[in-house]
């Protein structure tokens, strides 16, 4: 891999839509013939080990990240999109390391305090409820004051119109 690597994060805390935003992401580049992949950091994370030191797996979503990125190159995809939380800058850093020669932008989508209750409670059911909606208003804190992305896309509105706004912004397509 020597070429520069289009690289296109969605980040968000958790009920912002960054899954269903990418997977929206995704029909507009295949409809467009982008050759691309799409990775759920979420997904490759998961993983829970009781006393673990790192909570978030961030050191296994990288190796994960990594590996996934080579076999979806090999495969012919030149462009990545990746859907999940990243906290910090350092977590961008790790994550272009993964994907050498990533060319990154990162958009974080926003919704109001309201609605990303709201949507938590929509789709989290039983123990994890209270968990997971105290950590999507501490990862909407942290994303802010952290100054993650480069755009901030107002998520609160038609996913096609978020999804092609995003498109839009990156340039991958004219």
């Amino acid at each position: 891999m020597s070429t520069d690597v289009p690289l296109m994060i969605v980040t968000g805390p958790s009920g912002s839509g960054k899954t269903t935003t990418c997977w929206e992401i995704r029909e507009i580049l295949r409809n467009k013939e982008v050759p691309h992949a799409l990775i759920d950091l979420d997904n490759i994370r998961w993983c829970h080990v009781p006393g673990a030191l790192d909570r978030y797996n961030r050191a296994l979503v990288l190796e994960n990240l990594a590996a996934l990125w080579r076999n979806f190159w090999n495969a012919g995809a030149t462009h990545l999109v990746l859907s999940g939380v990243v906290e910090t800058k350092a977590e961008l850093v790790g994550i272009e390391g993964a994907v050498r020669d990533a060319q990154t932008q990162v958009f974080r989508l926003h919704v109001t305090d309201q609605e990303l209750e709201r949507r938590i409670r929509q789709r989290e059911r039983g123990l994890g409820l209270d968990r997971n909606l105290a950590r999507a208003r501490e990862l909407a804190r942290t994303m802010a004051d952290n100054g993650i992305g480069d755009r901030v896309v107002d998520a609160d509105r038609d996913l096609t119109e978020i999804a092609q706004e995003i498109v839009d912004l990156s340039g991958w397509v004219r």
